[in-house]
């Protein structure tokens, strides 16, 4: 069994419009993520045709549009997601509100802040995105301690922040993707030194593609899972039986059947 603890499917259909009729020549489960109405829509119309995928639902900090929240919150009232993001900050510098100014700081911290105390009162999980803004995340412990669990997506930290994360009482789990596959240090750093029970791996198709590729496709999950096994002297076997009883975990409110 494999497992994608990240990816978005209406990306991925702009580069494979047959990827969802197609059978993956493995065991696979799979978590989906979108940010707009329009967008969770077609990404339902997607899944329908994988039923060993969940379904969630934020808003993103790149593009923090509060006018979403009511939306977001019926789908968790109705529990038409399994979880909640991606949520958080963004501070990389590649866009107009994604600098340190106080018009971002306001406008993602405010978008946080609502998801995060949404996932509390649903006991909902919760999936984060950073970059350039770990610390930021640390200022929030004591609220993210209230939350079932926390799922950092593609994982962009230093070991010792995610053993920060862990030591304040947050249940939370790093996702791996392909930034392995271009030996990223810090990821690497970060997949040897955490416990095996809090790491995850994740493709983000069609994002971050290997080099060489156009696109992350969900067949890069096989290429992600054997460069863990790789860099931490594990069977492959092994490890895919890890990363899926972690799935479940991180996910504790997950099915893998379609949501009604």
């Amino acid at each position: 069994m494999y497992c994608d603890a990240h990816l978005h499917l209406v990306g991925l259909e702009q580069y494979e419009p047959d990827f969802a009729l197609r059978a993956l020549p493995f065991d696979w489960r799979g978590a989906v993520v979108s940010h707009n109405p329009e967008e969770f829509l077609q990404s339902e119309a997607l899944r329908a045709n994988l039923p060993s995928t969940i379904a969630g639902f934020g808003i993103h900090p790149q593009e923090p549009d509060m006018r979403h929240a009511d939306f977001l919150s019926m789908l968790c009232e109705q529990r038409k997601v399994d979880f909640i993001g991606e949520a958080g900050f963004d501070f990389f510098g590649d866009g107009p509100l994604r600098s340190r100014s106080s018009e971002a700081m306001h406008l993602q911290l405010e978008a946080f802040l609502f998801q995060v105390h949404l996932s509390a009162y649903t006991q909902l999980p919760l999936v984060i995105h950073i970059r350039k803004a770990t610390d930021v995340i640390m200022a929030y412990g004591r609220e993210l301690r209230r939350l079932p669990s926390i799922i950092f997506h593609c994982w962009p930290g230093r070991l010792e922040e995610a053993q920060m994360i862990l030591k304040k009482g947050i249940n939370a789990y790093f996702s791996f993707g392909t930034p392995l596959l271009r030996d990223s240090r810090h990821a690497i750093e970060s997949l040897v030194g955490l416990p095996t029970s809090r790491i995850l791996s994740e493709t983000d198709a069609p994002w971050q593609p290997p080099h060489g590729a156009e696109y992350t496709s969900l067949e890069h999950i096989t290429d992600v899972v054997e460069k863990m096994s790789s860099v931490l002297n594990m069977s492959s076997e092994e490890l895919r039986h890890d990363l899926s009883v972690n799935f479940s975990a991180a996910y504790i409110h997950c099915c893998y059947e379609p949501c009604v």
